[in-house]
């Protein structure tokens, strides 16, 4: 395994990072510099528990421990996706069970063709790639669909006394929020071909 060393250059350039956001937030008058400074002390936290736990897990190259840190970055992914449905009843169980089964088949076909193999250091970091594309196109879609369903709540009254089921008088609304929230996905893959 190669190894890797954080230099103090290394550091001060991404700290350089954090101070022009904090400099732009202040200048437009964002009022989000207590926001980055929050997030940037929670991410260095999360970082480093996040290592000492790869690094036992690899060490250790268990199958077990693997799919069980592929379930938990897709229960995280969940977690953090479901934030975004203020409007949806039962967000995170629709989000874990779309993230896990969509990572899960990725996965599948990635190791089943021979692109990855079944190790920690392969499957753990391609599973938060996924998980993590995954999150943020289910939380476009509960965001889209949320503005969505406020903005045209009286069509969708409108369609309900005329007899529609809430799924048809929505059905154009799910759609429409569904393709906006894979609009980033298409447009990424379409710079990779």
């Amino acid at each position: 395994m190669n190894s890797h060393n954080i230099t103090n250059e290394s550091l001060a350039l991404a700290l350089m990072l954090v101070v022009v956001a904090i400099l732009i937030s202040h200048k437009e008058k964002l009022a989000l510099e207590k926001d980055i400074l929050w997030s940037v002390g929670r991410a260095i936290i999360q970082l480093i528990i996040v290592g000492y736990v790869l690094k036992y897990i690899f060490s250790v190259d268990d199958a077990s421990l693997t799919l069980l840190m592929v379930l938990f970055i897709c229960f995280n992914a969940a977690w953090n996706a479901q934030k975004r449905s203020k409007y949806i009843a039962k967000a995170f169980i629709s989000s874990f069970v779309a993230i896990t089964v969509g990572a899960g088949i990725t996965l599948a076909v990635l190791i089943l063709s021979g692109s990855i193999e079944f190790i920690p250091m392969q499957v753990i970091p391609i599973a938060g790639m996924i998980a993590g594309n995954a999150m943020v196109a289910v939380g476009l879609c509960y965001n889209n669909l949320g503005q969505r369903v406020i903005s045209e709540q009286q069509q969708i009254q409108e369609k309900l006394s005329l007899g529609a089921t809430p799924k048809q008088a929505s059905a154009i609304l799910i759609r429409d929020s569904i393709r906006a929230a894979l609009i980033p996905t298409v447009d990424s893959a379409k710079r990779l071909a």
